[in-house]
């Protein structure tokens, strides 16, 4: 039933860890337009000539079988008879393959059909040119065919030579240059050579000759590609068509002739035996032993805490998008505000500018996607256990935001003031933050806004919440003139880290009592703590209130009783 199956003419991919070169491959090639025809004519003409039935003998032993291995080159009648000729050898190449045709025809003219194209020959550079699906003479390449036929394959191995060159330059000049390294205007030419696929990769092509033996060599016209194996740098074989396995045989056609072949492929590279097997089995396993050892060395067995009774932050954020602002071409300008007793590294990044990005409409709102990633990490250390004037209620960190929009003359407006909490539990968490800007008293703060730029601004940032200059009890903002204006969308994934969590899978604490050890959740305690007292008094009082109307209900009782 295998060879009912049709054969699959697509591309098939492969995955080998062992060397490239020792990949074998078996094609038998078999011409069967003869073998068909003149059988047919036997049976119809008795008195057939003895010479068309020597011939049709002839015709139907005509096939061939060879193993190619990786990169062999095997030649044709047509190549023998060019590289012969030594006058007409000119590159390096083309000499190495005049000493190797002479070699050959020192042992006898070759006869083949099959041979090789490997992948430093003239064919298979051409073969990367512009290749038409049709014969019309009216078709025109698309756009991406003839991108595809200037892209160049990056050689495998660029040669010591190519690096020694590289580094004796870089060796003299000190530094890499830097002028000039972007050409706002490339020609043709230029992008065309500079055209590169990134994975280097090498093509091997099995060919066949179709043209008559009776008839000498053939030409370029009667070659025809029975196999491509293509090989990349990460270890992926490609090959068009893939391996027969029992299908159908593969046919081919000669265009000019009109005689038809078969062809089959099969995969010939030599099997391991079951010692090489397990010893090859045993080298993996040492090499990824001792890739795992080091990797185990470099992380280490523990995590990296922090000091007692200290809290790391790590805060790992993105600002998503902006909606629904007056003026076009956003950019955000955030920061975080450090309450007291929160400390970073020196080295630690707290403030940040995005890009300037143009809104665009999406259902009734003007979006700006800015996808702008952040993070940061904090400390936290309550040193007030000892002080007198100690805080009730320790602050987490806040992330200031400012809005501003550019015109076409370099102009800034503020659209918009906000600010985002850090939650207190870790986790994933989506805010969507709405902002507000200052105005002015009169309408001529808008005119300017309008036509000449610039608007009414805050001098301290932390304003929008908290000012980190404010001493007082309470913060009173009454009368300062604002609208709302957009919304800015955050996304923020929040990692808290504490040596006191690794108590607490022993002790059975909960994530509360940690952080109110720390001094972090104070007033959500004693808020609890309030409710708690709340609800037990209620659950007395309605006690009470019972205890007392069955006292009054029974004196009501004994009352009646006495009267009757």
């Amino acid at each position: 039933m295998a060879d009912l199956y049709e054969p699959d003419l697509g591309a098939a991919y492969y995955r080998s860890n062992d060397p490239i070169k020792n990949l074998n491959i078996r094609v038998k090639l078999e011409k069967v337009t003869s073998s068909s025809i003149i059988p047919q004519q036997a049976e119809e003409k008795e008195n057939q000539n003895v010479e068309m039935q020597s011939l049709a003998d002839e015709v139907q032993k005509d096939e061939e079988e060879r193993v190619f291995h990786w990169q062999e080159k095997v030649f044709c009648l047509r190549e023998t008879e060019l590289y012969s000729n030594e006058a007409s050898c000119e590159g390096v190449m083309e000499k190495k393959y005049n000493k190797d045709v002479t070699e050959i025809l020192d042992k006898g003219k070759p006869n083949n059909r099959l041979f090789s194209y490997v992948d430093h020959d003239k064919f298979s550079q051409s073969s990367e040119s512009v290749q038409y699906l049709t014969t019309s003479a009216n078709e025109k390449p698309s756009f991406l065919t003839e991108k595809m036929a200037n892209l160049r394959r990056r050689k495998v191995g660029g040669g010591k030579k190519d690096d020694n060159r590289r580094n004796k330059a870089f060796r003299e000049v000190g530094f890499v240059p830097k002028i000039n390294t972007v050409d706002y205007n490339p020609s043709e030419e230029l992008r065309n050579r500079n055209h590169i696929m990134a994975a280097p990769m090498q093509v091997h092509y099995i060919m066949a000759d179709l043209s008559r033996r009776e008839e000498g060599s053939g030409t370029l016209q009667e070659e025809a590609v029975l196999c491509m194996i293509q090989m990349d740098a990460n270890g992926v074989i490609c090959m068009r068509p893939d391996f027969s396995k029992g299908k159908k045989p593969y046919v081919v056609e000669n265009n000019i002739k009109g005689d038809v072949f078969e062809y089959t492929i099969q995969h010939s590279s030599k099997i391991m035996n079951r010692q090489e097997q397990d010893k090859e089995l045993k080298m993996y396993r040492e090499v990824y032993s001792r890739h795992s050892d080091f990797l185990q060395a470099c992380v280490g067995e523990d995590f990296e805490l922090p000091p007692l009774n200290v809290l790391r932050l790590l805060v790992y954020g993105e600002m998503e998008c902006a909606r629904d602002f007056e003026y076009d071409d956003l950019y955000l300008h955030f920061l975080v505000d450090l309450p007291k007793h929160w400390t970073a590294d020196r080295s630690q990044q707290l403030s940040w500018v995005t890009q300037t990005c143009r809104t665009k409409v999406e259902g009734r709102d003007n979006v700006s996607y800015f996808s702008f990633p952040f993070n940061f990490e904090l400390f936290y250390k309550d040193t007030s256990i000892r002080d007198e004037d100690k805080e009730p209620l320790p602050h987490f960190p806040i992330i200031m935001v400012e809005v501003l929009s550019l015109d076409r003359w370099n102009r800034f407006r503020t659209e918009g003031y906000t600010y985002i909490s850090i939650p207190t539990h870790p986790g994933t968490y989506r805010e969507n933050a709405r902002c507000w800007r200052p105005i002015g008293k009169s309408a001529a703060a808008e005119l300017r806004r309008f036509f000449i730029g610039g608007s009414p601004e805050l001098e301290d940032i932390t304003y929008t919440a908290i000012p980190s200059t404010f001493q007082g009890s309470h913060l009173s903002k009454y009368g300062f003139r604002t609208e709302s204006t957009g919304t800015i969308s955050t996304k923020l994934n929040v990692i808290l880290q504490s040596q006191a969590f690794m108590e607490k899978k022993a002790n059975k604490k909960t994530l509360g009592n940690l952080l109110d050890n720390l001094g972090i959740n104070a007033v959500q305690a004693n808020i609890a703590n309030v409710l708690d007292a709340f609800k037990k008094a209620r659950i007395r009082m309605m006690q009470a209130r019972e205890n007392a109307s069955r006292d009054l209900f029974q004196e009501a009782t004994k009352t009646r009783e006495l009267e009757a």
